[in-house]
């Protein structure tokens, strides 16, 4: 690849999937980034930058499907046809097995053709493009579950600190009370959250195990570890917010992100991808702040978008490097991403320079990217045991199933996806 010469270069066309939605008739043609905000805004600035400006007039056209949800399904059959895209957005989480099945080209003889400085990944971003000591994809950031917060119903319940910040609770037993407090006092309900296709919901149950010390799976990744105390206590609590009316237990992502922009919940769990978004139009005072610790130790989902370059039949050395020099770009942009989105940035400079640092927000949530979030287990059979949680946890909230017996069937189902049955 790095004998492709600029004119085997110049005009070369590429295809990308992305997820991240569709807004090429609101951004058009349109280089600024200063004016992108959100998700799809600025992938879609910064692509049309790539295509206006890089020497070799590349152009990168992204494939239809802006839906996440069905995302890897449309992947999945793109490979099977054996016409895969040029590039790929793909999560840390989804990596390795599309990795493990020879689908994704290897990077690391790769990355000084193009001046990849891999080395200044944060170490969660290492872990998230990198399967059996090779790397297979460049960061592009690390996101995490957040605590957004409606500043202005924490002041109405007199739920503040000295300084006026919002106050957060420390243990289950006082977020109860807080929530209490809150819907007394503002008649607002104090947290909503996702829990209907989409795994928003799960992934509260997940953060709560990681801070008890505990997780979905053992310490190796071989077995399940949801038929525990520490999941029955976490599921149990999550039940008890549901059943008191502190948040209510059938939301889509839409509705639940609808009733905290229009002012009737306190406290949203949701990602850092809406950071930017939400503290440019809630019509409230707004915080994205880490999600509280109510158990022994701060903790939260957490997981990783990557770059990658599916294995083409023709392996074309041209379209592969273009896709290269593509990467290399959004890699070398990783601030712009960070700074339009709310992401936690994937590189050390970025997260130590003075404009990140200033950015709206990051203050609150720095911790967040660097010492409380805990990314899914790195194994070639998440996906499958991500889907087998879900279908246990949400067996309890949709279909009336007793904690414990959801937990004992759903750990029964991660050990057969573990153990390949």
């Amino acid at each position: 690849m790095a004998d492709v010469t600029d004119a085997q270069l110049k005009g070369a066309t590429i295809e990308m999937a992305r997820f991240f939605g569709d807004c090429s008739d609101d951004i058009g043609t349109s280089t600024d980034l200063s004016a992108a905000v959100g998700e799809c805004a600025t992938i879609q600035t910064l692509t049309n930058k790539f295509n206006a400006e890089n020497e070799w007039g590349i152009t990168v056209d992204r494939l239809g499907g802006a839906a996440w949800d069905s995302y890897y399904d449309t992947l999945n059959s793109a490979f099977a046809g054996g016409n895969p895209p040029d590039v790929a957005i793909m999560h840390g989480s989804s990596l390795v097995d599309y990795a493990n099945r020879g689908l994704l080209l290897p990077i690391d003889d790769l990355v000084d053709v193009a001046d990849i400085d891999l080395a200044d990944a944060v170490p969660a971003a290492k872990t998230a493009i990198s399967y059996d000591g090779t790397n297979y994809a460049v960061p592009f950031d690390v996101h995490a579950a957040l605590a957004h917060l409606n500043v202005d119903l924490f002041t109405a319940a007199g739920l503040v600190n000295a300084d006026g910040t919002p106050k957060l609770p420390t243990s289950t037993e006082e977020f109860l009370a807080d929530a209490k407090t809150l819907e007394d006092k503002t008649g607002k309900k104090y947290f909503a959250v996702a829990t209907s296709g989409d795994a928003l919901g799960v992934h509260v149950f997940e953060s709560l195990l990681d801070q008890q010390g505990s997780g979905v799976l053992n310490e190796d990744g071989t077995q399940a570890n949801i038929d525990t105390p520490e999941a029955i206590e976490s599921l149990g609590f999550m039940n008890e917010v549901f059943s008191a009316g502190y948040a209510e237990e059938n939301k889509t992502y839409d509705a639940a992100q609808e009733s905290f922009l229009k002012g009737d919940a306190a406290m949203l769990f949701n990602g850092t991808w809406v950071v930017d978004q939400y503290n440019g139009t809630a019509p409230f005072t707004y915080e994205a702040t880490n999600f509280p610790t109510l158990y022994e130790e701060p903790g939260v989902w957490a997981d990783s978008h990557t770059w990658t370059i599916p294995v083409q039949k023709d392996a074309d050395p041209v379209k592969y490097r273009a896709a290269l020099e593509f990467i290399s770009f959004l890699y070398e942009h990783d601030a712009d991403w960070a700074l339009g989105t709310g992401h936690i940035s994937a590189r050390e400079s970025v997260l130590n320079s003075d404009a990140y640092k200033a950015a709206p927000q990051r203050a609150s949530y720095a911790d967040t990217g660097l010492t409380v979030a805990h990314p899914v287990p790195h194994i070639a059979s998440w996906p499958a045991v991500s889907k087998a949680l879900i279908g246990s946890v949400e067996s309890v909230w949709f279909q009336g199933e007793d904690v414990d017996k959801a937990l004992k069937d759903g750990s029964s189902s991660i050990d057969s996806v573990l153990g390949g049955k």
